[in-house]
């Protein structure tokens, strides 16, 4: 298994000459990788990531969402369904050109829509074509989809493991997976290890992320159980932390992250790799 640290603890929009210094911190804490947010790299600025990254050594995988007001997956109007395909493949081509082979993300839908019941047939189909057509395309550039399932806060499409897999087994792509995540597993998931352990061939990704998104390992949203489940299925990708603290104001409203729960806003990189690590001897 690789550990990687997802940069959205410091930034949603990554830039080589302002970042230079968190990828060398993350390369110093003993990280094999990083996770980017996708969706506002652009350009010159995903050749200069990629060649910084690589004179670190560090691998990297990608991360991406979508509004449901521009793009989303799952509606009813076909423009909405359009633009989410639009925006999807040219996270994919992102991925690829920043030199990764994993895209992930919460892709069933376009975040911040609640209808008020549970999602219809048609949505879901909608869904699942949406995805499969992406799916379809991500495969002609060798890069994988691991779709994040979110809680019932802030998705209502896919709550569940077990209904993310099903989602997965309706796309029929081989190279279409899931994100599974111990902040969601814990809001939604009876067991998260176990439930882990029912989808485990469909696992792509995995997300370390505490109750309160703070330091892995000073909540308790991360069961010891799940890096066993881990080991236990051969799983061999990704263990990627995915914390939040105060310097991007556009996640603290989003996310509703009013409290600190850390001295620094690195410490959630600096000692849960040492969580991670220890959990996985």
């Amino acid at each position: 298994m690789k550990i990687g640290m997802n940069l959205l603890l410091w930034t949603d929009s990554p830039h080589a000459d302002e970042h230079r210094a968190i990828f060398e911190k993350i390369k110093g804490w003993g990280y094999d990788g990083v996770e980017i947010p996708i969706d506002s790299v652009d350009g010159t600025n995903v050749r200069a990531i990629s060649k910084q990254l690589d004179a670190l050594h560090l691998q990297r995988t990608t991360i991406s969402a979508l509004d449901a007001a521009v793009a989303d997956p799952s509606s009813r109007d076909p423009s909405l369904r359009r633009a989410a395909v639009s925006a999807m493949k040219n996270y994919v081509e992102k991925t690829r050109d920043i030199g990764a082979d994993l895209l992930s993300g919460p892709l069933f839908q376009g975040l911040g829509k609640f209808t008020g019941q549970a999602p219809q047939l048609d949505e879901w189909k909608y869904a699942v074509e949406t995805i499969r057509e992406v799916g379809e395309f991500a495969q002609t550039l060798n890069v994988k989809i691991a779709l994040e399932v979110l809680n019932r806060f802030e998705m209502y499409i896919v709550n569940t493991v077990a209904d993310g897999a099903r989602f997965v087994r309706d796309v029929g792509l081989s190279h279409v997976g899931l994100l599974a995540d111990t902040h969601h597993g814990n809001i939604e998931e009876s067991n998260t290890a176990r439930a882990w352990e029912s989808v485990a061939e469909h696992i792509f990704h995995v997300h370390i992320s505490e109750n309160h998104r703070g330091v892995p390992g000073s909540g308790h949203a991360i069961p010891k159980e799940i890096f066993e489940v881990l080991k236990a299925i051969s799983y061999n990708g990704w263990v990627t932390i995915e914390a939040f603290g105060q310097t991007v104001p556009g996640l603290m409203s989003r996310l509703h992250l009013w409290r600190t729960f850390a001295e620094h806003n690195d410490d959630a990189a600096r000692l849960g790799i040492e969580f991670v690590r220890n959990s996985l001897r």
